[in-house]
C-alpha cells in the first residue's frame, strides 16, 4: 500500500497522509466555510495580501494554503481548479518551487531569518504571478522577529502573499493580527474523519472493521492526520482484518465499556475497584493522562445526552447515548464530578508520578459518595430514629457548598429536623426560606443520597426577633456565610 516509484527505478513506500494530502479544495475535508471564503476570494479577484490560518493540528492548515498557491500561481489561474499539471503546479506538489517558500516558525523564529524574508520579497517571481510565504507555527517567532515582519506586511509588495498558520492564534501580537484575513480551522467531527479514512482504506484495500475505524477517528480527536498516522501503523501491525482490539492494543486506547465500568463503580463509592480498575487500564497501555481525558469526555458526554443536547454534537450511537440516559446521576451532581476533574487536570499532566495523580483525582471524585453512603448509615440508625438530624444539616451544607456557597451559608445558619415522614428546615428569614425553596429540586436530590430514601421538605421560618436578620441575609447573599 501507497507505494510509488522513483525516477531512478527504485519503489519508496510514500505515507498514506502525504498520498492521499488534499491538492485541490474539493478534496479538503470538513473545512467548507473556508473553502466557499476562498474560492469567492479566486473568482472575484480579491486577494488578500496576508492570511492566517487558526486552528487544531492535523485539520489542514498548511495543506489549504499550498493548494491556495496553486491556485494563485497556474498557468490556467488564478483558479479555483488548479490544473495539476502545469510546472508550477507539480513543483508545489514536490515542495520544490521557488515561488512557494515554506518556513517553520519553530525553528526559525529569530529576527535574522526574518530580516532574509524581508530581502528575499524584493525579489519578483520565477514562474507564477506570485512570491507566497508560508509561516506554519508562526505564534512561535519572537517578538522582535514579529517587528521586523510588521513592516513588510504594512506596505507589502503587490506580488507577493503570505500565509501564516497556527494552533495557538492567541500568541500573535495584535499588530499582526489586524493586516490578515483570519480564517478559523475546525476540528472535524468523528463522522468525517470515519468517513475519510473509511474511503482510503477502501483504494488502498485494506480490510478494517467500522468499529475499528470509529475508535481510530476518536483517537485522531478532531485531526485527520492524526487518524491517517494510526491506520498507516495499523496495516503495519496487523496481518489480515483490523479490529477494534488491534487500536486499543496499538495505542493504548479503551473502549467506551471501560469508562462506562469506571463511572458505575465511582457511583457506588468502591474506592477500591475503581484505583483497580484504572490500574487495568495502565498496565493495557493507556497512560494516566489518557484515562483522565477519556473519562472527563465521558462525563461530559452524559451531561448532554441528560440535557437533551443535539445528537449532532453527540458522536455516539443510539446504543451508547441510551447507556448515558440511564446513568443514575443528575445533571448538577455531573456538574460537581467534571469541575473536579478540571481541578485536577493540570496536577496529573505534570506531576511527576502521574499515576498516583490519578488515583488521587479518582479518589475525590469517589470520596463523596463514600460519606454519603456511610450519613444514609448513620442517619438511618442513630439520628432519624430520635428526630435529632443536626449531623444531617452539617453533611446537607457541605454538599452544596461546591454547587452553591450562598444556600450552604443559609442551611449553616438554619436548623434541620425529623418532621413526620419529611425533612423541615427551619430557617431564620423570608429570604432565606425563598432561596431554598428556589432550589428546592437540587436540595430534596442531596437529601435523598444522604438519607437513602424519598425525603418530603418543607421549609419554615423562625420567629427570632433577631435585629440582625436582614443584615445576615444580605451577607449570606453575597459571600454564603454569615455576620460573626
Amino acid at each position: 500500500m501507497g507505494f510509488s516509484e522513483h525516477s531512478e527505478g527504485v519503489v519508496i513506500h510514500r505515507v498514506i497522509s502525504l498520498k492521499y494530502r488534499p491538492q485541490n479544495f474539493d478534496e479538503l475535508t470538513g473545512q467548507a466555510h473556508i473553502v466557499m471564503s476562498l474560492k469567492g476570494a479566486i473568482k472575484t479577484g480579491r486577494i488578500g495580501h496576508a492570511f492566517l490560518f487558526a486552528g487544531p493540528r492535523g485539520v489542514g492548515k498548511t495543506t489549504t494554503a499550498r493548494i491556495l498557491a496553486k491556485s494563485l500561481n497556474c498557468v490556467e489561474g488564478p483558479t479555483v481548479h488548479p490544473c495539476q499539471k502545469c510546472q508550477s503546479c507539480r513543483e508545489i506538489t514536490m515542495s520544490r518551487s521557488i515561488d512557494v517558500v515554506e518556513i517553520d516558525g519553530a525553528s526559525n523564529r529569530g529576527i535574522d531569518e526574518i530580516r532574509n524574508l524581508r530581502e528575499g520579497v524584493r525579489y519578483s517571481p520565477l514562474h507564477g504571478r506570485r512570491k507566497i510565504y508560508i509561516i506554519d507555527e508562526v505564534h512561535m517567532l519572537t517578538q522582535e522577529a514579529f517587528n521586523a515582519l510588521l513592516k513588510t506586511l504594512e506596505e507589502p509588495p503587490p506580488n507577493v502573499v503570505f500565509v501564516f498558520a497556527t494552533t495557538n492564534p492567541i500568541k500573535v501580537p495584535a499588530t499582526i493580527l489586524s493586516r490578515c484575513q483570519r480564517f478559523a480551522f475546525k476540528r472535524l467531527s468523528l463522522k468525517e474523519i470515519t468517513a475519510r479514512l473509511r474511503t482510503i482504506a477502501k483504494k488502498e484495500k485494506i480490510n478494517i472493521t467500522d468499529r475499528a475505524l470509529h475508535y481510530i477517528a476518536i483517537r485522531a480527536d478532531g485531526s485527520i492526520r492524526d487518524g491517517e498516522s494510526i491506520l498507516e501503523q495499523l496495516v503495519s501491525f496487523v496481518e489480515g482484518e483490523i479490529k477494534e482490539e488491534d487500536v486499543f492494543q496499538l495505542v493504548g486506547f479503551l473502549a467506551v465499556d471501560y469508562y462506562a465500568e469506571l463511572l458505575k463503580l465511582t457511583i457506588a463509592g468502591d474506592l477500591g475497584k475503581v484505583i483497580a480498575l484504572l490500574n487495568r487500564g495502565i498496565e493495557e497501555g493507556a497512560g494516566p493522562l489518557e484515562i483522565y481525558r477519556g473519562f472527563t469526555n465521558y462525563l461530559r458526554m452524559t451531561l448532554l445526552v441528560k440535557a437533551n443536547v443535539s445528537t449532532e454534537y453527540i458522536d455516539l450511537d443510539e446504543k451508547e447515548r441510551a447507556l448515558l440516559k440511564n446513568i443514575p446521576l443528575s445533571e448538577a451532581e455531573i456538574i460537581s464530578m467534571l469541575e473536579t476533574c478540571l481541578r485536577y487536570e493540570d496536577s496529573i499532566r505534570r506531576s511527576t508520578n502521574s499515576r498516583i495523580a490519578a488515583e488521587l483525582f479518582l479518589s475525590q471524585l469517589v470520596l463523596p459518595r463514600m460519606q454519603s453512603s456511610s450519613l444514609a448509615q448513620t442517619t438511618s440508625a442513630e439520628h432519624t430514629a430520635h428526630g435529632d438530624t443536626s449531623v444531617l444539616g452539617e453533611h446537607l451544607a457541605e454538599q452544596l457548598q461546591g454547587l452553591s456557597p450562598t444556600l450552604a451559608g443559609i442551611i449553616r445558619r438554619s436548623e434541620v429536623k425529623k418532621q413526620g415522614t419529611g425533612i423541615a428546615i427551619v430557617t431564620d428569614s423570608d429570604f432565606s426560606k425563598e432561596k431554598i425553596l428556589g432550589d428546592r429540586k437540587r436540595v430534596e436530590q442531596i437529601l435523598k443520597k444522604l438519607t437513602g430514601t424519598d425525603t418530603t421538605l418543607t421549609v419554615e421560618v423562625a420567629q427570632s426577633g433577631k435585629e440582625d436578620d436582614i443584615i445576615n441575609a444580605l451577607k449570606v447573599m453575597f459571600d454564603g456565610e454569615e455576620i460573626r
